[in-house]
């Protein structure tokens, strides 16, 4: 469990820090559509709560294993989706 966690914390502050430069090239339909898609309880606004939830929703699509852990051709479709899906 304490891989997930680190392979979670990972690839948000990936998405943090690969957001900005998305949004710089694109328009605000790409923030839109990512409050859209992690915005459960629709107030307008993603939590860290709602975050980490979809973090772990994707994780789980590719943890094809099901051992909890991501192999590298995992992490990397894992990573490739994360990218997509911030913008």
């Amino acid at each position: 469990m304490r891989s997930l966690t680190k392979v979670l914390a990972v690839a948000a502050a990936a998405s943090m820090l690969a957001a900005p430069m998305a949004y710089a090239d694109n328009d605000k339909r790409d923030s839109n559509n990512f409050v859209t898609m992690c915005d459960t309880d629709k107030d307008g606004m993603v939590s860290k709560a709602e975050m980490m939830k979809m973090m772990e929703k994707m994780f789980d699509k590719h943890d094809t294993k099901k051992m909890g852990k991501l192999d590298k051709k995992q992490s990397e479709a894992f990573l490739k989706e994360l990218m997509k899906s911030g913008g």
